[in-house]
């Protein structure tokens, strides 16, 4: 899909925002910040993620064209940003007072089911990653993380097969389901060896009927998440 359908909507914000530029690795919000206005995703792919005790990061999320941030400022929830947002990618955000993004939502219905759908399909995806988290072996918390990344990031191939539109690095993996890089990096191995998956450098396939008959989760096959 192009971004710019995937900005759809979001599109009529742009006149009365601030396009910025970030690049790959630059923090875009601080945990404890307090945002100076909504941000709109434009272009490119943002990690949210928090710091354990022990000083490990832990993915919350990830965020892409047409991704709205901090969520839980925005709908009033929480005074401060609840975690870092990193560019994972050169990235390019709106940025929109947060009294005139409430007024357009309010007075645009067609605007307003756009970024309720984008909400509910963030929300299903979280279900979905809290659920690889629960499991309690490191292959099948994979097997399931790469199941969300499908629902949300995947594109069918021709023969089948999804591939995962993301540039991810094992750690990067690591970092969703609180494993080692050294683990992930075995048991995605070990997931190729039984023809579930395949791998280049920073490109993911999978054969997503295999890998849903290997977890046994059926009911996961027909969620599409993607924005």
């Amino acid at each position: 899909m192009a971004n710019a359908d995937k900005f759809g909507l979001l599109q009529k914000l742009v006149p009365i925002g601030v396009r910025r530029h970030y690049a790959r690795k630059r923090t875009i919000l601080f945990q404890g910040e307090i945002p100076r206005a909504v941000l709109l995703l434009q272009k490119g792919l943002v990690k949210v993620y928090g710091i354990t005790s022990t000083g490990d990061q832990r993915t919350v999320t990830l965020l892409s064209d047409g991704d709205i941030f901090p969520m839980s400022w925005v709908f009033g929830k929480s005074s401060v940003c609840m975690y870092y947002y990193e560019a994972l990618t050169d990235c390019v955000t709106i940025s929109v007072p947060k009294s005139e993004y409430q007024k357009a939502i309010m007075n645009d219905d067609e605007l307003l089911r756009q970024i309720f759908d984008n909400y509910m399909s963030h929300y299903i995806g979280a279900t979905m990653h809290v659920y690889a988290l629960e499991q309690s072996h490191a292959q099948d918390k994979l097997a399931f993380i790469l199941q969300y990344l499908v629902a949300r990031f995947g594109e069918k191939m021709s023969d089948g097969r999804y591939k995962i539109n993301l540039r991810l690095s094992h750690q990067d993996i690591a970092e969703m389901v609180g494993i080692t890089r050294e683990t992930t990096a075995v048991e995605l191995h070990r997931l190729k060896a039984k023809g579930l998956i395949d791998y280049h450098k920073f490109t993911y396939i999978v054969d997503k009927t295999k890998l849903v008959r290997a977890t046994g989760s059926d009911e996961f096959e027909g969620i599409e998440v993607s924005a």
